[in-house]
């Protein structure tokens, strides 16, 4: 609850931006529209002075929507200009300048500062290349292309003056038009290093439940397997509290692996189990040698590998055995480490009549995907009674 309300603040605050800023140009619009209301109260009004007047609170009503509907606010902005354009035109009496003139690079900002972006064309960049091509055909019938002589007669500005005022129209609609375009591209590098932020975290989360439920299998799993062999194998021998002390042994060294795992889990920091390496792989194996599997293991006294590897390594062995004796009667097993061109290859041969026994797949996937995590790879096969798991790791 108090989460999702903390998050609800920026866009509040969004929100209150938006209004104010709108507010503060529409507060601005009124105050010129007032003026040319107040002109009908000076003296002879004409139809001209009228249509000012409502072209004037036209532009404020564009204003208004200028942030929270900046489409319908720039085609305003930009017609209203047009009308106000043909009314200087037709008009009897002289009307003079305008500031009004000053919406149409706002409206060109504005269109394009909220298109879409993107490869391909969409219908905001459209709207954007339409509303800007409108304006600048409207610069050619822009009230400050017109002058007066001394004698205050309205005429058209000659070639070589209208050629300038006009790129001077251009230019300032130009400097609009680039102005947004670079905060659109500004906006949308931050989206993406935003996106791409969140697809991390997202992919860390992932990787992080991933690993937290190999742990969780390969811990429970192992040692629920070897107390199930050792309980069995107790019973049918007669050897009962051997395998008592064998199950307290496995279910200590089990519970000792879940509390790290949990301490982990709960700090969330690295470093809190010691660093896997080669010289554990003995002690996985004498695990399964004393709840009476016949396990040999072929290794190079001396053999230097990444912790990530080593521990690879561990998990994978212990899992292949797990399944060989889950899923194989009697199962021999020879466990070989050799350092080939490719990095580590792990290989775990195990060999007894198929006993199928039902489960999810999941250590076979927890094995491929820990070989895969030290950039190798791992292959099953099987000829008659013997089932053979090669794993190689990047060293």
């Amino acid at each position: 609850m108090g989460g999702g309300t903390h998050r609800q603040w920026p866009d509040r605050l969004e929100r209150v931006h938006v209004k104010s800023g709108e507010l503060v140009v529409t507060l601005l619009g009124a105050v010129l529209a007032l003026l040319h209301t107040a002109l009908l109260f000076t003296g002879d009004a004409g139809a001209a002075e009228w249509a000012q007047m409502l072209l004037s609170w036209g532009f404020v009503a564009a204003l208004s929507q200028w942030q929270s509907r900046p489409a319908l606010a720039s085609a305003l902005m930009v017609g209203l200009n047009v009308a106000w354009s043909v009314l200087w035109l037709i008009a009897p009496a002289n009307l003079g300048y305008t500031f009004w003139v000053v919406l149409v690079p706002l409206a060109v900002y504005t269109a394009r500062r909220n298109a879409d972006s993107g490869v391909k064309a969409k219908p905001g960049m459209r709207f954007a290349a339409v509303l800007t091509a409108a304006a600048a055909a409207w610069c050619v019938i822009s009230p400050f292309m017109w002058t007066w002589d001394e004698r205050l007669v309205l005429f058209y500005r000659r070639p070589v003056d209208a050629a300038l005022m006009l790129a001077l129209h251009w230019a300032v609609i130009a400097v609009a038009y680039l102005v947004a375009a670079n905060g659109a591209a500004d906006e949308e590098a931050k989206e993406n290093k935003a996106r791409m932020r969140e697809e991390r975290l997202a992919a860390a989360r992932e990787e992080e439940r991933l690993n937290t439920a190999r742990d969780i299998h390969d811990v429970l799993g192992h040692s629920l397997t070897l107390i199930k062999v050792q309980a069995n194998a107790g019973l049918a021998a007669g050897t009962e509290r051997e395998s008592l002390e064998l199950i307290r042994d496995t279910a200590g060294d089990a519970l000792t692996d879940i509390r790290l795992l949990v301490k982990g889990l709960r700090d969330e920091g690295p470093g809190l189990a010691p660093a896997a390496t080669t010289d554990e792989l003995p002690t996985v194996i004498e695990r399964f040698r004393a709840s009476g599997m016949d396990v040999a293991l072929d290794a190079p006294e001396h053999l230097s590998m990444p912790t990530v590897t080593a521990q690879a390594a561990n998990r994978i062995v212990a899992e292949a055995l797990t399944n060989a004796v889950k899923h194989q009667e009697n199962p021999a097993a020879r466990v070989t480490v050799e350092q080939g061109s490719e990095g580590i290859v792990l290989t775990v041969a195990s060999t007894g009549r198929a006993a199928p026994q039902p489960g999810a797949g999941t250590g076979i996937v927890g094995m491929r995907e820990r070989a895969c995590a030290t950039g190798g790879s791992l292959k099953i096969t099987q000829e008659k009674n013997t089932v053979t798991i090669t794993a190689t790791l990047g060293a």
